[in-house]
């Protein structure tokens, strides 16, 4: 049969189409059907809340003289509109199914010869299914219901859906000529557990930072700071050192109050200092020489309180913030999936007990897979990865050579190829050769060392999201050894701030946005699913380029070790510059040897048990 023959011979198969809607829960034109199943040893499962709705918001759908189209046709019918709302905390798996009437019956058409698409409101993003096809549901009045999509619905959610219908372009008209479709929209809906993403923001409520991210630090008080040491050497313990009693905030910077200066000499008076406020942690600028001169003490960026004193040093503590208040939360911006929710400052329920390791929670990707950034690399195999009782001063890197946790990000610096996870060819004149996924960067090569010592044969749990290598040029033509600034180093230091969106490079973004799949928004050149954090996250988890902070939840386990963000700064006067964390300073230095501190994403199906807290931490739950 030609085409001409076969278009003929579909233009004679007129069906009736009618979807019925039906209303028994007080919802217009809608049928509803909730229902709990029998869990195990025959006990009920009870909710303290169990109630959704569905809502019609168009007429439905009644179709005539329909014959069979291709899909793209169909998907271009005006769609049945309806909403589904979980009124409850409890969280459900929604299934949208289509229950036939009289399937089998003379004069009906069956279900195998039907075809449709459910899709979120004004979009196409569903699939189109042979409706006979589909997985059945039962219904609590012993009807079937065929699944055209599965719908996880959170505590007090509603969604959207089109629901679009049509017969198979396949269709004969001995299989449907002059017979009807008749059906209902169903909706069977299910108590479930939440996923590690809802369990997330169900443990903690979303609020707005209480400082600008990026601008300045998250807010601390002294029992959030972690103390340090400087030495104080014998020229200049002959000093006199000007202090404080207390502070007062000045905009974003500090004033000392009750300030003065030493009687004697540092080595007569140090003991003098302790419970005091000083000007620096570095004698040089906390005192001077002579004898009642007074160090400047106000517009102060930090201030070092003094926890005790010896001869020839002092132990203290930085604070960087002046809110007087503890940072703390969850706040939410958008990236490249939708909108992200990423923990802030001094957290302590974000630990996750992962592949034998301890791990982080930085966010919730808007893809609703969960970041985690490397906290103990557990070589010591404890039980408990987690506890406060297993940390120590480098438990925070990956250790993917016997003992050695450090790296260069590249071996080579004299080019702007250097600052790719991935690079091209040094010594390119143009921007695409230089920043081509050709070679991989001796950190990744480590990293891919240490994954797949400790996280192959997890990989079904790890989600492929985008890993931001920002090589978008803001000056400069980002090849050679012309200078250049990247877009991150743009965004650390003016007020645009961090961003969690990982910006288009000279190529699309197809240089910088490095994933394992090129249909997840990357360009598909890592080989596992595993990078490094972005300097915008961390400028997100509570730092500030030029400025010290070591009360947030990345600090803990890192000691005094400087590691790697994967965001190139600059080119600069024959160096290649990568963001990096030292000592709660966010800056960008060269080719180095810095920690590597893994981060990876679980994907958004996994359930959790535990609270996060260190010695209650988040565990992942047998499938």
């Amino acid at each position: 049969m030609n085409e001409v023959e076969l278009y003929k011979n579909k233009k004679r198969v007129y069906i009736s189409l009618l979807v019925s809607v039906l209303c028994i829960i007080a919802v217009s034109y809608a049928f509803f059907i909730l229902y709990l199943r029998q869990s195990e040893n025959n006990s009920l499962s009870s909710l303290s809340c169990f109630s959704s709705t569905l809502t019609e918001e168009n007429s439905a759908i009644s179709l005539t003289d329909e014959y069979p189209i291709e899909d793209e046709k169909g998907l271009s019918k005006t769609p049945f509109t309806f909403k589904i709302t979980n009124n409850c905390s409890n969280y459900l798996k929604a299934y949208i199914a289509i229950s036939p009437s009289n399937e089998g019956e003379s004069g009906y058409i069956l279900s195998k010869y039907m075809k449709g698409n459910v899709s979120t409101k004004d979009t196409l993003d569903g699939e189109s299914l042979i409706i006979g096809n589909q997985g059945i549901k039962k219904l609590d009045n012993n009807e079937n219901g065929y699944v055209l999509l599965e719908v996880d619905i959170s505590a007090n959610e509603s969604k959207e859906f089109d629901l679009r219908l049509w017969i198979d372009y396949d269709v004969t008209a001995s299989q449907a000529s002059g017979m009807t479709y008749s059906g209902h929209v169903v909706v069977v809906a299910e108590p479930r557990t939440p996923n590690f993403a809802e369990t997330i923001l169900a443990n903690n409520e979303v609020q707005e930072p209480l400082t600008i991210p990026g601008r300045e630090v998250s807010a601390h008080t002294l029992s959030d700071v972690a103390s340090e040491t400087m030495s104080v050497s014998s020229s200049y313990q002959s000093y006199y050192v000007t202090y404080g009693t207390d502070w007062v905030a000045n905009g974003t910077k500090f004033n000392l109050t009750g300030t003065g200066v030493t009687s004697g000499t540092y080595a007569n008076s140090y003991s003098s200092l302790v419970g005091k406020y000083i000007v620096s942690n570095s004698m040089a600028t906390a005192g001077s020489s002579t004898a009642g001169t007074m160090k400047t003490t106000t517009n102060l960026t930090s201030v070092y309180y003094v926890v005790s004193a010896t001869s020839n040093s002092i132990t203290y503590k930085q604070i960087t913030s002046n809110k007087k208040t503890t940072e703390a939360l969850l706040a939410s911006t958008e990236d490249d999936y939708g909108t992200s929710y990423y923990f802030r400052g001094a957290v302590k329920n974000n630990y996750v007990e992962f592949a034998n390791k301890c791990w982080r929670i930085v966010r919730i990707n808007g893809d609703g897979s969960v970041k985690l950034v490397l906290h103990n690399d557990n070589t010591d195999n404890a039980t408990k990865p987690c506890s406060s009782t297993n940390n120590n001063l480098n438990a925070a890197f990956a250790h993917f050579n016997g003992s050695t946790f450090s790296s260069q990000f590249n071996s080579s610096y004299n080019d702007n190829a250097y600052v790719g996870f991935m690079y091209g060819t040094a010594g390119s004149s143009d921007y695409a050769s230089t920043h081509a996924n050709m070679n991989k960067s001796t950190i990744l090569t480590n990293l891919e060392t240490w994954y797949k010592n400790n996280l192959e044969m997890y990989t079904d749990k790890l989600a492929d999201t985008i890993w931001c290598n920002d090589k978008k040029t803001v000056s400069g033509e980002g090849y050679g050894a012309n200078n250049t600034d990247y877009a991150t180093y743009n965004r650390m230091t003016t007020t645009s701030g961090p961003s969690l969106i990982c910006s288009n490079d000279n190529n699309g973004g197809n240089l910088s946005k490095f994933t394992v799949d090129d249909t997840v928004n990357g360009n598909g050149a890592l080989t596992y699913k595993v990078g490094l954090l972005t300097a915008d996250e961390v400028a997100f988890s509570g730092f500030a380029s030029g400025y010290y902070n070591l009360s947030t939840y990345l600090q803990e386990n890192t000691g005094s070790v400087w590691w790697w963000t994967m965001s190139p700064g600059t080119f600069a006067n024959g160096y290649s510059l990568i963001y990096y964390l030292g000592t709660g300073y966010l800056g960008h230095s060269v080719y180095g040897n810095r920690g590597v501190r893994p981060a990876i994403s679980l994907i958004p199906s996994i359930e959790v048990s535990g609270s996060g807290t260190s010695e209650d931490p988040y565990v992942m739950l047998e499938d």
